[in-house]
């Protein structure tokens, strides 16, 4: 009987020895204070929290439930052809946005709905920074782009923006002197085109005007492969008197080697990037969706097909209804 209590004890004794190097190996998550927790489960992704991460545990979604969370979020672009157009894509965007309830302040998002775009704009009283990311009509969605009118309609309704950033935008960027007229606080500007310019082609210095014109508090201009020529930047230069970092990487119309206003720019500037200093970072394909990643068994890839033929095609390959962003609820 002794004998027995002793080799009881002694399993008792090794396993609790176990668990403890087990536990300093391998700490317990739900021990962590509750800030560093969140700030792990912002790098895991703001998509994969909704997906799965907030039915973890009780603290997790808990987390995720607290507005403070959503005040930055990020939405990639998705892996799949069939997550753009069934709508998942958006909808997880806009549920991820109605979670911030109107403490939204940083947003980054890929492929943006005009849908989308409303969303943002009336949570987004307190939105400091946004970064639009591939916000261009395409022949092989069927609902997605954003028009002038829904840029400057968001615009309206966020006073507080000091940063605002066009990933490769195929849409008009004629806007740009009423968004700097609505958005007086703006001091970031960051467009970048997604077609490389060469020396010869058409020049346009259009919106380099329009942002001489409408912002002048103007403090960093990221202008990547556009077509603006000397006329356009001296008038950015003139109007925008506290600009301090220029990039003109690509934009090859432009003549700043042993020019007054070459001159001007070294003299204005703190930190000048010039038209041929790319940066690899700045690449054609940062943030793209290739036609081979888009390509979905079943769904086949016809880029040329119609919107409505594509409607079809998706509602007898997927066996759903289809719902557009507009129809989810947060």
């Amino acid at each position: 009987m002794a004998l027995t209590s002793v080799s009881v004890a002694g399993e008792v004794s090794e396993a609790k020895v176990e668990e403890t190097t087990i536990a300093a190996v391998f700490p317990n998550w739900l021990d962590l204070p509750t800030a560093v927790t969140a700030n792990i489960l912002q790098k895991v992704g703001h998509v994969d929290v909704l997906k799965s991460v907030q039915f973890v545990c009780t603290g997790w979604h808990c987390i995720s439930m607290d507005p403070l969370f959503w005040r930055t979020i990020r939405v990639t672009a998705p892996k799949t052809y069939l997550d753009l157009v069934v709508g998942k894509h958006g909808f997880y965007a806009i549920k991820a946005i109605n979670r911030s309830c109107s403490q939204l302040e940083d947003i980054s998002i890929a492929y943006p709905t005009a849908s989308i775009l409303r969303h943002i704009s009336n949570s987004g009283k307190n939105l400091r920074r946004m970064r639009l990311e591939r916000c261009s009509p395409n022949s092989f969605c069927f609902y997605f782009g954003l028009s002038n009118r829904e840029l400057l309609e968001a615009a309206k309704k966020l006073p507080l923006l000091e940063e605002l950033e066009f990933l490769h935008p195929d849409v008009s960027m004629g806007c740009l002197e009423t968004i700097g007229q609505r958005c007086p606080l703006l001091k970031v500007l960051k467009i970048i085109k997604r077609k490389k310019n060469i020396r010869g082609i058409e020049c346009d210095d259009e919106e380099a005007f329009h942002i001489a014109k409408s912002m002048p508090n103007l403090r960093h201009l990221t202008h990547l492969r556009n077509r603006l020529t000397n006329a356009g930047l001296l008038a950015i230069l003139n109007r925008c008197s506290h600009l301090d970092f220029l990039d003109v990487g690509g934009c090859f119309n432009l003549d700043l080697e042993d020019t007054s206003l070459g001159k001007s720019c070294a003299a204005q500037i703190k930190e000048l990037r010039l038209p041929h200093e790319y940066l690899a970072e700045s690449s054609d394909n940062e943030f793209d969706i290739t036609t081979t990643d888009l390509r979905n068994p079943a769904v086949p890839f016809m880029e040329e097909e119609s919107s409505d033929f594509w409607e079809e095609e998706l509602l007898s390959s997927i066996g759903e209804e289809f719902q557009g962003p507009d129809e989810y609820v947060s």
